[in-house]
């Protein structure tokens, strides 16, 4: 009796660790691309924005950026003012005009600048 009742304490207690666990882990990480294509008529160049959402609970952290025009051998790998808040109306960037590395739930907007051609990429992992 002392055997069984302790099996089945110990089970039901890798069942809760392994909920707990789940409920608090890291999810991602996500990628999301941005571009710059052929416009047409007077507009040369169009903005292709990657958007995405935060859901709500969770606290997006941006982990890697990159944004490269291949037209002007440009490269770069800090986030600047490139991720629009939808939600709240702002970029993500603090007073003095760095970019937020955090993100609260919402919605959002990813964009890259430069010439036809030029791409960007950002990845985040999910927190709860």
């Amino acid at each position: 009796m002392k055997k069984r009742t302790f099996a089945m304490f110990f089970i039901s207690a890798m069942v809760l660790l392994t909920i707990s666990v789940s409920a608090f882990a890291v999810s991602g990480p996500y990628t999301v691309y941005a571009s710059v294509v052929s416009g047409t008529g007077a507009i040369q160049a169009v903005l292709q924005p990657g958007e995405f959402t935060v859901p709500s609970g969770s606290t997006a952290v941006i982990t890697k950026f990159q944004h490269d025009n291949p037209a002007t051998g440009y490269h770069n790998e800090k986030l600047g003012k490139n991720v629009y808040s939808v939600t709240q109306g702002i970029y993500m960037v603090d007073g003095n005009g760095n970019a937020l590395m955090q993100l609260p739930a919402g919605k959002y907007r990813f964009a890259v600048g430069g010439s036809v051609g030029a791409s960007g990429m950002l990845v985040y992992e999910l927190h709860p």
